[in-house]
């Protein structure tokens, strides 16, 4: 028998005796029958009573904790049952022990679920999660930007509705079926951009069956691409005056010249050995400021000196060519950097021009304040540039259509961009509206470039 039951017996029995006793009193005192019915009546009440003050409490008790599991599964886990005594007590104990239990849980899951999102969310490849039916579940902010769309416009739908791609979907496919397809290369969109697709299986995932990883492989295509090009130019760059060389040499080797082409032909041997000294010299520079070797010392530069400096040495080219430099004005605001850095991002940026700048026309140097950056922009009036090749002219060795392919080996405008990036700058190439190309770098005013690094062979 429960507690309440033997609660509820003693109740009736209390009231029982209660009105056997109240019958033995009237009957004593010598009263009838209505009496002694008034009296059982009265008994029979009392025991009622008895029986139900305790369950009374008891249901409130249990209506409570009814209301407490509804708001419970409703995920208000806060809530707790706020009756502990009586012959419930044990009941609303448990039940606010599991209440405690699933709100840690759940604590917990939620943490786990805010890490996870926060993870592909943050990955620079894309991610996509498909259920069973390929119906996407999830699209991280890369794979947005990949597809180029919203996050309504790819959730809810199907893969291949949102990739048109059956290499993909095929891929989705047999993942979600719980295969564990290898990766893939694949040209995808127009551009037939080169992914690396993985596809993998998401066991017990619930909605999740499958995962896909989209990884652009472009860039590494590109740093391959430059790779091959390097290799190629430098051979070009050095083949050629090894070739003059050997001509000339072999030449003379004849003895069939007279004094005058005798020293016609040592100058020329001269200049090709100039001209693979002063690539070495390039390649060289170019080598240290790249692997952050080079010692930049910041200090106040006028750069209204720096260009009057990178003039004075060109001043013969410059000369040769009948070309004029122009500006920059008078209100030329000062910076923070390397001087000697500053006058060979000048030197060449102004060595650039030159080449591409017809006889008797201006190179233009402007100088702006740009608040936190001071921008120094040189403007030629040459052929331009090719708007496919603005994004590359700044790397090693690369020369754009031939009408701008001249004298030089291409590594000028390499060492200014890795210069000013040095300097915690950027650089940028445009055309110039009925004019040539304008070649332009941003320099903090403030030096914020990086230190010297010591290379591994200074250590030894």
């Amino acid at each position: 028998m429960s507690g309440l039951d033997r609660r509820a017996a003693l109740g009736g029995a209390i009231g029982a005796l209660a009105g056997a006793a109240l019958a033995a009193i009237v009957a004593a005192a010598g009263g009838g029958a209505p009496w002694i019915a008034l009296a059982v009546l009265a008994a029979g009440g009392a025991g009622a009573l008895a029986a139900f003050l305790p369950l009374r409490g008891t249901a409130q008790s249990l209506r409570e904790t009814s209301a407490a599991a509804r708001a419970l599964r409703g995920a208000s886990l806060s809530v707790r049952a706020v009756r502990t005594t009586g012959p419930t007590a044990e009941l609303t104990h448990e039940f606010n022990a599991m209440a405690e239990a699933i709100e840690e849980s759940s604590g917990l899951i939620a943490a786990e679920r805010a890490r996870l999102e926060a993870a592909m969310a943050a990955a620079a490849d894309a991610i996509m999660a498909v259920d069973g039916e390929t119906v996407v579940q999830y699209a991280n902010p890369a794979a947005l930007a990949l597809l180029d769309v919203e996050a309504a416009g790819v959730t809810g739908r199907t893969l291949i509705e949102s990739v048109r791609d059956y290499e993909l979907d095929a891929l989705a496919r047999l993942a979600a079926a719980g295969e564990a397809p290898p990766a893939q290369v694949i040209p995808f969109g127009r551009e037939r951009t080169p992914l690396r697709a993985l596809a993998t299986p998401v066991p017990e995932g619930g909605a999740w069956a499958a995962l896909l990883v989209l990884v652009d492989l472009s860039p590494v295509h590109r740093v391959d691409h430059v790779r091959r090009d390097f290799i190629s130019n430098v051979s070009h760059e050095l083949r050629t005056p090894i070739a003059a060389i050997g001509a000339l040499v072999e030449t003379l080797e004849l003895g069939d010249l007279d004094r005058r082409e005798q020293a016609a032909f040592l100058r020329r041997i001269r200049e090709q050995v100039e001209r693979m000294a002063a690539l070495t010299v390039e390649l060289l520079d170019l080598s240290r400021i790249e692997s952050g070797a080079i010692h930049l010392s910041p200090e106040r530069v006028d750069l209204r000196a720096a260009v009057a400096e990178a003039m004075a040495g060109l001043a013969p080219q410059l000369e040769e060519r009948g070309v004029r430099v122009e500006g920059p004005g008078d209100d030329v605001p000062g910076l923070e950097a390397d001087r000697s850095a500053t006058v060979r991002i000048v030197t060449n940026l102004l060595d650039n021009a030159l080449k591409f700048s017809p006889a008797g026309s201006a190179i233009t140097v402007d100088v702006r304040d740009e608040d936190a950056l001071v921008a120094v922009e040189v403007c030629d009036d040459g052929p331009g540039i090719a708007e496919q090749d603005l994004e590359r002219v700044f790397e090693r060795f690369y020369k754009a259509e031939h009408s701008r392919a001249g004298g030089g080996a291409g590594l000028g405008l390499a060492i200014v961009k890795h210069l000013v990036q040095a300097h915690g700058g950027t650089v940028a190439a445009r055309n110039e509206a009925g004019r040539g190309a304008a070649m332009t770098v941003r320099l903090p005013r403030r030096f914020t470039g990086r230190e010297p690094r010591t290379p591994p062979e200074a250590l030894a």
